[in-house]
């Protein structure tokens, strides 16, 4: 985990955007499932029916534990993001107000940066 991956501020948002999309769908697709525990009682009578209720509460669970994760990384990743932007606009306004007397500042070479 010592790799180091770089995002813009635009893509942060558009991977904010695919992990809230994830986050819906997943949370939307556990309550389905959940929801199949109640339809094998009703579909099934047999000593494989509270395994089944059991398994489909289970997945259900698991899916909402699932989709709360996925909000968790959304919300850190715009914590980061959010910091990222503080620090850059922090830098960028110390950047301006340095002073430099007596050097008279070369616009060509900025342009060429």
């Amino acid at each position: 985990m010592g790799d180091e991956i770089k995002l813009s501020p635009e893509e942060v948002d558009r991977v904010m955007a695919i992990i809230n999309q994830a986050y819906t769908d997943m949370e939307e697709v556990a309550t389905g499932i959940g929801g199949h525990s109640a339809n094998v009682s009703t579909a099934y009578n047999g000593s494989g029916t509270g395994r089944a209720m059991e398994t489909y509460d289970d997945l259900g669970r698991a899916g909402q534990a699932l989709a709360a994760a996925l909000d968790g990384l959304s919300q850190d990743l715009g914590l980061t993001a959010t910091t990222g932007r503080e620090t850059d606009a922090d830098a960028q306004g110390v950047l301006n107000g340095v002073q430099t007397p007596g050097i008279t500042p070369d616009a060509g070479i900025a342009q060429a940066i």
